[in-house]
């Protein structure tokens, strides 16, 4: 389907960003600082809280952007995770073509649109992906400024992976199996393995600098201490580690991944602004598994690293299933360095794309606090 003809019709000025304005080498986080005097009073509220009237203005506003478009349906997509505050999406359909829009809320939401437009860029140059070419979201247009600013892409069809149902294992299985199928696909066709010691400072150093620098907690005190004691942990596990360099989706949870209505297969693949074509791959099956067992046991994905932190490892049902799926658990090194090198991707990109996680003291102490606290004991030990 050649969405970018179906919808040609978007206005001129959705153009591309020119390369490299995303990044910057100096500033990792890519962004202007968000810090202000308020941040101790936000980190008191929910992640979640509710918008009055949000439903309306979201339409309103819909259809405010897609003025001037040839007549179509639009339709605001409603995602259940914090996402939703920071960008506005909706769907528009004109006959049987689709397309997805990103609407950002707020400088960093747009920040983080620069950077999938930047991906999805890559994604459609590489010869290598032809065969998963109807999996990943086309590029369609890119208005990077004004308030009208968006990013298009193509609309995916499919079952989404979440929510899993424990109730019937079955499907939850099969769920699993399709979606570490095709991340050992995508890994085995762009990737080599190398030593991660030649990569630690790629793929680490920024996403701790960016820990360091968006959340209040770790730049003094414990919070300081156990990030540092995550930095030495990591340097001694990717000094012996071997891992894949390849496309990396950086964010592979089951909200990310639609499916076939059997579950057999996977059928699209969203959200891919934290993506690299050079990131330590094997991540992705360690995310996915992670946030499985997160959302089947109930307990935080801080609390499921801190504990593959303390046993030198994953739990080892967790293993069986990443060792299925070709990624090797122990990666030639500390059985606890690839749960924590996922953790990392995770909280840096969340962190990256919206302030309001590393102002979060309830986030905090969940998902980073557990993590940090078990890396200062493993650093003590070590002494």
């Amino acid at each position: 389907m050649n969405h970018a003809y179906a919808f040609a019709t978007l206005p001129e000025t959705m153009t591309r960003l020119p390369t490299g304005q995303f990044v910057d080498s100096v500033n990792p986080t890519g962004h202007r600082s968000d810090q202000s005097v308020w941040d101790p009073l936000l980190g008191l509220l929910p992640l979640r809280s509710p918008r009055a009237l949000g439903g309306l203005t979201d339409r309103l506003r819909a259809h405010w952007l897609a003025r001037g478009m040839y007549p179509c349906d639009i339709t605001v997509v409603r995602r259940p995770t914090w996402f939703q505050t920071n960008l506005l999406v909706f769907k528009l359909q004109r006959d049987s073509r689709a397309v997805l829009v990103k609407h950002p809320r707020n400088e960093r939401a747009a920040d983080a649109l620069a950077r999938e437009w930047e991906v999805l860029q890559q994604l459609a140059a590489d010869e290598r992906l032809d065969a998963w070419r109807h999996l990943l979201p086309q590029a369609v247009g890119h208005r990077p400024d004004g308030p009208g600013r968006m990013l298009a892409q193509g609309w995916l069809s499919g079952v989404p992976a979440d929510p899993l149902a424990p109730c019937r294992p079955q499907d939850l299985r099969r769920t699993v199996t399709a979606a570490l199928s095709f991340l050992a696909d995508l890994r085995h066709a762009t990737g080599n393995q190398q030593s991660a010691a030649e990569r630690a400072d790629e793929w680490a150093e920024p996403q701790l600098e960016i820990l360091a620098t968006e959340i209040g907690w770790c730049r003094a005190g414990a919070g300081a201490a156990g990030l540092e004691a995550l930095r030495r942990c990591l340097d001694e596990g990717l000094a012996k580690a071997v891992m894949t360099r390849a496309w990396t989706h950086g964010d592979f949870h089951p909200g990310n991944v639609l499916l076939s209505q059997e579950r057999t297969q996977v059928t699209g693949v969203y959200d891919w602004g934290n993506a690299r074509i050079d990131g330590p791959s094997e991540i992705d099956a360690c995310t996915f598994v992670l946030a499985v067992r997160a959302a089947l046991s109930g307990r935080s994905l801080g609390d499921l690293v801190a504990d593959a932190l303390r046993a030198d490892g994953l739990a080892p049902a967790d293993r069986a299933l990443l060792s299925a799926a070709a990624v090797d658990p122990d990666d030639g090194g500390d059985p606890a360095v690839l749960p924590l090198l996922a953790w990392l991707w995770h909280v840096a990109g969340n962190v990256r794309k919206s302030p309001q996680f590393g102002r979060s003291r309830w986030w905090v102490a969940d998902t980073v606090a557990p993590v940090l606290e078990e890396a200062s004991r493993w650093a003590s030990a070590r002494r």
